[in-house]
């Protein structure tokens, strides 16, 4: 399951970093990174490519073995299901 679901993460996380500004306008502002990013970045649009780095990250490790999600691999099976 981290095969299909890694790399749909990963590009998530690309996407964010490079649509930022889409995203921005889709999902609003972020306060706090408006008023504590502020100086020499643009606040939300930092954060949002933070986000997407931390996804992109996230995805890298998930698909190597180094993180296990294996609570979120139970979700998306189903119940009843073997690993």
């Amino acid at each position: 399951m981290r095969f299909i679901l890694a790399p749909l993460l990963f590009a998530l996380g690309v996407l964010m970093m490079k649509y930022t500004v889409k995203v921005t306008e889709f999902m609003g502002t972020v306060g706090f990174a408006e008023k504590y990013m502020r100086s020499g970045f643009a606040g939300t649009y930092t954060w949002y490519r933070l986000v997407g780095l931390l996804f992109c990250i996230l995805a890298v490790l998930w698909i190597f073995g180094v993180l296990n999600f294996s609570f979120l691999e139970a979700v998306v099976s189903g119940p009843g299901s073997q690993n």
